[in-house]
């Protein structure tokens, strides 16, 4: 009885230890992925068509839009005597635009000042 509780309980402890390094982990590789898309302290969150009829266009990377053929500018988390407006943080909701601070219609993640980077 003895041998079965001591090896649930390391059990028990390995398994919180593995969990709690993995944790950790993660939190490296999104700090690291943050740092390299910063653009003069901007943060990019995806590309976008600059046309409002197709603000719901986003890209991971730069290119062209399906729609227009224009070229995707960079869509980016700044300050907000830059902004342009308030977006969801989410690419699939880069269609979530407001000139007020609240929250996405879609996830309810707090809206960022975001504005286009047309150069």
């Amino acid at each position: 009885m003895k041998k079965i509780i001591i090896i649930s309980t390391l059990s028990v402890l390995f398994g919180l230890t593995a969990c709690q390094s993995k944790k950790g982990s993660n939190k490296v590789q999104r700090t690291n992925t943050e740092s390299v898309l910063k653009i003069d302290n901007e943060r990019l969150i995806y590309y976008t068509c600059p046309m409002e009829s197709h603000k719901h266009i986003h890209s991971g990377e730069a290119g062209k839009c399906p729609e227009c053929g224009m070229k995707l500018v960079a869509a980016v988390v700044t300050s907000e005597d830059q902004m342009e407006y308030y977006g969801c943080p989410m690419a699939s909701h880069s269609h979530v635009r407001s000139d007020e601070p609240g929250t996405c219609d879609e996830c309810k993640m707090k809206l960022k000042p975001m504005r286009l980077k047309k150069s």
